[in-house]
């Protein structure tokens, strides 16, 4: 068994759980979730803090830091990816990833079929990726990308002859393209099945392929384990460069320009 404290704040809603996961079980100790727009650097560590409080759960019995490697909010994966380093480092355990939108698509659990998710990705693009559940599974069909969301909805559109769920936090402002572009075989989940929830946190860590991943976690001791999974080495899913790494990349190109 190996206990795990995972958490997601790739969106404007952080979710935390910590799990005991064997690779037959997955069993939910505690978690939380709540929103924190803009403000997940102030409120993720108290989040923990009180969520291991409440629950008597001491730091030192945790086997495992899992965190949300986007994409999602840049400054948001930043923050979950730091912190979960620095965790990870302290308590000299290791460090798994798991995809937000996993996270997302696992919150749909229950709904059977076709889950496309819309994350925001701000300057009018979305991430989009079509996931199959099924009652013990949540399989991804696609890559994680960025584009328009016409784009998507009409790739969609041409590929989907089935009913699809759709959810997540882009849905805020292009839910129309997509309802539009789908017509009659969409249906939108509850808006507040957007994002991530601890529940489905956990789940989407247990089911993250790697390596490193935390069947592989489970497999090894505690030394080994830290070796494969070392905090070092986990990296965040941007899919893009950055505001300041677009602004850098037009700056040096100006000044090398003849």
């Amino acid at each position: 068994m190996t206990r795990v404290l995972a958490f997601d704040t790739a969106t404007e809603h952080i979710a935390i759980a910590v799990a005991d996961i064997t690779p037959d079980a997955i069993r939910v100790e505690a978690q939380r979730d709540f929103s924190a727009p803009r403000a997940a650097l102030s409120a993720l560590l108290p989040g923990v803090r009180d969520l291991l409080a409440d629950s008597g759960i001491a730091p030192a019995s945790l086997d495992a830091i899992a965190v949300g490697r986007g994409p999602g909010s840049f400054t948001g994966v930043r923050i979950g990816v730091a912190s979960a380093k620095g965790l990870a480092q302290g308590l000299g355990v290791p460090l798994v990833g798991f995809g937000t939108l996993d996270a997302v698509a696992w919150r749909q659990q229950g709904h059977e079929g076709l889950v496309a998710v819309v994350g925001d990705a701000m300057r009018g693009e979305v991430y989009p990726a079509l996931f199959r559940l099924t009652a013990d599974a949540c399989e991804r069909l696609e890559a994680d990308r960025v584009v328009r969301p016409t784009e998507a909805a009409e790739m969609w559109a041409a590929r989907i002859a089935e009913p699809v769920l759709l959810a997540g936090d882009g849905l805020a402002k292009h839910a129309d393209v997509f309802t539009d572009a789908l017509g009659d075989r969409a249906s939108v989940a509850p808006e507040a099945c957007w994002t991530p929830d601890g529940r489905s946190v956990a789940f989407a860590v247990a089911h993250a392929a790697g390596p490193p991943d935390v069947r592989g976690v489970t497999r090894r001791s505690r030394a080994e384990a830290y070796t494969y999974a070392h905090p070092a080495l986990l990296l965040p899913i941007y899919t893009r460069l950055s505001d300041a790494e677009e602004a850098e990349k037009v700056r040096r190109a100006r000044s090398e320009a003849p």
